[in-house]
């Protein structure tokens, strides 16, 4: 773990396929922070995080969530917070790019989906 403060510089922080992490768990215990770029037409399946907040902050783009059976559509500006054990995934039903921020709390996500120290 980091013992100082971290700066990252726009567009250099450490890539994951469509994630850009600005925080690791390499950083801190406490969570994780990236930029998600999700491509018009894809969609993340339905999943659950057993012990971990899952949020959203759009900032660009439109994106239809589904919790369960309920869909939720959110643009710019429009936070998403699924707490632990809440099913969830997400849909970009657009022409366009979506771009927004995501946090994983406690950290460990970057590590699940391979990135690597």
């Amino acid at each position: 773990m980091t013992r100082g403060a971290i700066v990252v510089p726009p567009g250099e922080g450490h890539r994951f396929g469509n994630v850009e992490f600005l925080a690791r768990t390499a950083d801190t215990p406490r969570f994780t922070f990236g930029i998600i770029e999700i491509a018009a037409g894809r969609e993340l399946e339905a999943h659950v995080h057993a012990d971990e907040d899952d949020a959203f902050y759009l900032l660009e783009g439109e994106l239809t969530f589904t919790f369960g059976t309920e869909q939720v559509t959110a643009g710019p500006g429009a936070f998403v917070l699924v707490p632990p054990g809440v099913e969830h995934g997400f849909r970009n039903e657009t022409a366009g790019p979506v771009r927004m921020l995501n946090l994983h709390a406690p950290a460990g996500f970057d590590r699940r989906i391979g990135l690597r120290d």
